[in-house]
């Protein structure tokens, strides 16, 4: 502690890793005999090593409403990467970190983090025969393979008035994979070969979100919103694209809170999603009005029930579907009394199922996913 407002502090440390990887695949024919592939290049015995020897100076300064912490790591990395071979690879890597903060009041804060994250792969990335990861699916892994870095930074803004009922929450991300890992596919029919890429700016994603609140007389009105774009490299049969994922979501609700009443709250929540993958773009767009309904009444009796119109739209594909979700529950259970009871009733429509959408590194899914039947069920608790 140099002085009251500026402090040094210094680490040093050494992460030791060892991971074994081991595939063994064969087909047994009709004949009783085994065919193994370890002539076609399967199979794998893989002992991963990696060490990481880093040390770190930490500069934390103080002044007026400001706070900064001024980090510097050094890590040096020391890995076999190939199984084949007992070959040693060496790297240093200088990893900076910076937290700044403006504390205006204690109800208003402003903070900025950034850092240089660095990570490795685990063995099966590295080892470099084929094996098996589905019935059409062959992995193979790469041993030029190194550390990844990515630029991470995040914009924070609190604001609060408790005697007010008023908060203010929003902040931003952006994120940067400057050297990172992708995963190469080529497609022979509906069989896949999938092998890592270490390749220079592989991603890139930013994000907003934002949320007020503001409590007026005994109803808490909410409201908020979250904004996400990512690109990234995909390589398909030795091509390479830029894909983009953007979802948008916003959502408000009012809340009752009056104690002898019900707490009633009533929202909408909208999302909507633009998918480009290999030149081919998806639009989707979801929809969901909600009720929420929690009443403490007599002694010791809690009526819960809660209600969602899902509306779903393909846009791309000009496909839509709606479904209503209802649950509810009686419990009842005396202050002092160790036994409990519940009644509940779970999708009361009997809703048979429900459209979704996934977006993974080379598919753009859209799903359907069955719902279990109308079910009502007692129950009885006992507390030890």
């Amino acid at each position: 502690m140099l002085n009251r407002n500026n402090h040094i502090y210094s680490t040093v440390g050494n992460i030791n890793l060892n991971q074994s990887f081991f595939t063994n695949e064969s087909q047994k024919l009709n004949d009783g005999s085994v065919n193994n592939f370890s002539e076609a290049g399967f199979n794998n015995d893989f002992n991963f090593r990696l060490n990481d020897a880093f040390a770190g100076i930490f500069y934390k300064i103080g002044t007026g409403i400001f706070t900064f912490d001024q980090v510097a790591f050094v890590h040096h990395y020391r890995w076999n990467p190939n199984q084949e071979s007992t070959k040693i690879q060496n790297k240093f890597v200088v990893l900076p970190n910076l937290i700044a903060k403006a504390e205006f009041n204690r109800s208003k804060t402003l903070r900025l983090n950034y850092e240089l994250k660095s990570s490795f792969a685990d063995a099966s990335q590295f080892a470099n025969r084929f094996y098996l990861q589905s019935y059409n699916s062959i992995f193979k892994g790469n041993t030029t393979l190194e550390n990844t870095l990515k630029h991470n930074f995040n914009l924070r803004f609190t604001k609060f008035k408790g005697y007010r009922g008023f908060g203010i929450y929003a902040t931003a991300n952006y994120s940067k994979q400057i050297e990172g890992i992708v995963n190469q596919v080529n497609y022979e029919g509906i069989n896949q070969v999938i092998s890592p890429l270490f390749v220079n700016n592989a991603s890139e994603t930013w994000g907003l979100i934002g949320r007020v609140s503001k409590k007026v007389s005994e109803i808490n009105f909410q409201t908020g919103m979250r904004y996400n774009h990512a690109t990234y490299l995909q390589f398909v049969n030795d091509l390479s694209f830029e894909n983009q994922n953007i979802n948008t979501s916003y959502n408000f609700s009012a809340k009752t809170l009056f104690d002898n009443l019900p707490i009633l709250e009533v929202g909408w929540r909208q999302s909507f999603g633009n998918f480009k993958l290999s030149n081919n773009t998806t639009n989707f767009v979801t929809l969901e009005p909600f009720v929420n309904l929690d009443y403490d009444f007599l002694d010791g009796f809690i009526f819960s029930a809660d209600f969602i119109f899902y509306t779903y739209k393909n846009k791309t594909l000009d496909q839509r579907n709606s479904y209503e979700i209802a649950n509810t529950s009686l419990f009842y259970q005396k202050e002092s009394s160790a036994w409990s009871f519940k009644v509940e009733a779970q999708n009361l429509f009997d809703v048979q199922f429900k459209n979704q959408n996934t977006f993974t590194s080379y598919i753009i899914a859209d799903s359907r996913t069955f719902i279990l039947p109308r079910i009502l069920l007692f129950s009885v608790g006992y507390n030890l």
